[in-house]
């Protein structure tokens, strides 16, 4: 036998990373070539173990030079070292804990056949075992399991180049980030997934099986990455399953998240699959999210026309997008952030999509849903489903708009006053403050006649307007100079005719109780003036 059965030093013969390819253990023992025999440890059909490297040693214990998935060659010469059954067993469970893929023991050199004791400890333990002839030099093997290695790694490179390609094409299609999950993971056998940055799956696609988690817990899981600012992460639910999670986007502006199943440490090749689908998942992302802030500027500006009351302008615009304007009797729902919870922005997508005459907008920053009435029982259970504040108008035309957004938002500003968990309906007596309260009361239009009564009876006979003059001194809160601005006379004028109400009324106007008084006396009339006058 050559001397090269003899190492020069105890380093492996050739470093290998962690993320080497690797041979099967078989390859090697059917290389007829080689002539090696496989003795012991062929309970659990050994040819499928995993190879990294060959390492040659003559040490007692070599096992802190060994890297993983090694298979170690010796000519057995610290053997007598190891004179007994228990040592042989200590041995082999040292290559065991040092994740040694298989033990060769040369023979005719040290010794003539593999000692007994080693073939008993290597069957028991389960480590394969195979006797080297004579005439096989231990580079032989090396060098066999190094030019497969290389075969191997040019195999895997090829894949890679082919696997990039395919998945750069699939970019390409009219769905190109459905397009490229798909590509993806029929290139890797696994499932796969993006989502975006609150966690709502866009796209997906798996092996053969189903998704290794529930959607619910891949939301949960997405969004907490985001909000900790981590850029990828390996998370296991409940069941054990792991998944490899990766932002996509900048540090500071997050698109979503890459979600993988989790086989094992991915070699060069597959991290750089997956690297160059994040790359296209976020120009994918960055492209919707450029179309989805388009179309809520357009929807922004179609309710801004139809508040203008530009109807038919609001109708062109519309008729070349997928907003079609709600017909007939209409309701209006604002709320708060939709980005408050996930959930909630999933499911309002959802109807906002799936539902004709309904669409959301964004109107002075605040979120809005204009909606036929029929529509009305979904907007409820939403906003009550997810306990998010929402003011409800009543219902009314469209040409009526911009009073029922007003409505929505006094509704609003009442359910966040009050932590209303859910939608609050606009309700006049409820919203429109303790004014329109006391003008549905009798006995306040009556106290009001007759606390005016001086005034009106000095205009009627006088054909004067000591009334208008001081309701518009009260409106700019006493100020003389632009209540007189404001009705076209000199500010002289406006201060006897005020002095003129003060001596009919038997009133001092400086006094905020009266000023308080006479103004909600005005008010109540004023809003009354229609029913009284017909």
């Amino acid at each position: 036998m050559a001397d090269t059965h003899h190492p020069h030093s105890d380093t492996p013969l050739g470093a290998r990373s962690s993320h080497s390819p690797t041979i099967e253990l078989g390859t090697l023992l059917h290389d007829y070539q080689l002539g090696l025999v496989l003795i012991a440890g062929a309970a659990e059909d050994p040819g499928s173990r995993p190879v990294q490297w060959v390492h040659v040693s003559e040490l007692g214990d070599p096992t802190p030079f060994l890297p993983a998935r090694t298979v170690l060659l010796t000519t057995g010469a610290r053997f007598t070292d190891v004179p007994t059954q228990r040592a042989a067993d200590e041995f082999v469970e040292r290559l065991i804990e040092a994740d040694v893929t298989a033990l060769g023991v040369a023979v005719g050199l040290h010794w003539d056949r593999v000692p007994d004791r080693f073939v008993s400890a290597c069957d028991r333990l389960g480590l394969p075992l195979f006797r080297v002839p004579y005439d096989t030099a231990f580079i032989e093997i090396v060098q066999t399991a190094a030019r497969l290695l290389e075969a191997g790694t040019r195999a895997r490179d090829l894949w890679a180049l082919e696997a990039q390609r395919a998945v750069t094409n699939a970019s390409l299609h009219r769905d190109g980030l459905a397009a490229v999950v798909r590509e993806a993971t029929a290139r890797l056998g696994h499932w796969l997934c993006v989502t975006d940055r609150t966690g709502r799956i866009v796209e997906s696609a798996g092996g053969a099986g189903p998704a290794p988690v529930s959607s619910e817990w891949l939301r949960r899981e997405a969004r907490r990455l985001v909000d900790r600012g981590v850029s990828a992460a390996r998370i296991e639910d409940d069941r054990g399953h792991g998944i490899r999670l990766q932002t996509l986007g900048r540090q500071r502006q997050i698109l979503g998240v890459l979600a993988v199943e989790d086989s094992g440490a991915p070699d060069t090749a597959e991290r750089t699959l997956l690297g160059l689908v994040a790359a296209l998942a976020t120009v994918q992302l960055e492209h919707r999210s450029g179309l989805d802030a388009a179309q809520a500027a357009l929807r922004s500006g179609i309710v801004r026309l139809l508040i203008e009351g530009n109807e038919a302008l609001a109708e062109r615009l519309a008729a070349d997008t997928l907003v079609r304007i709600p017909r007939g009797a209409v309701v209006v729902a604002r709320y708060g952030d939709p980005s408050a919870s996930s959930d909630f922005s999933q499911d309002l997508g959802s109807l906002d999509a799936g539902s004709p005459g309904l669409f959301a907008a964004v109107i002075e920053d605040r979120p809005v849903l204009i909606a036929e009435t029929r529509h009305l029982p979904a907007i409820r259970r939403l906003f009550l489903t997810h306990g998010v504040p929402c003011g409800i108008s009543e219902r009314g035309a469209v040409s009526a708009l911009g009073e029922l957004l007003g409505q929505a938002d006094r509704a609003l500003d009442y359910a966040l006053a009050s932590d209303a968990q859910g939608p609050v309906d606009y309700l006049p007596a409820l919203h429109d403050g303790v004014l329109h309260l006391l003008a549905g009361s009798t006995e306040a239009r009556r106290r009001a006649k007759t606390l005016l009564a001086p005034i009106r009876h000095h205009d009627r006979r006088h054909e004067d307007v000591i009334e208008e003059s001081l309701t518009t001194w009260l409106t700019h809160h006493g100020q003389t100079s632009p209540a007189a601005a404001e009705l076209g006379i000199h500010r002289h004028t406006l201060k006897a005719r005020v002095q003129t109400a003060a001596g009919l009324l038997q009133a001092d106007l400086d006094s905020p109780d009266t000023r308080a008084e006479l103004w909600a006396a005005l008010r109540i009339l004023a809003e009354h003036r229609p029913k009284d006058a017909a």
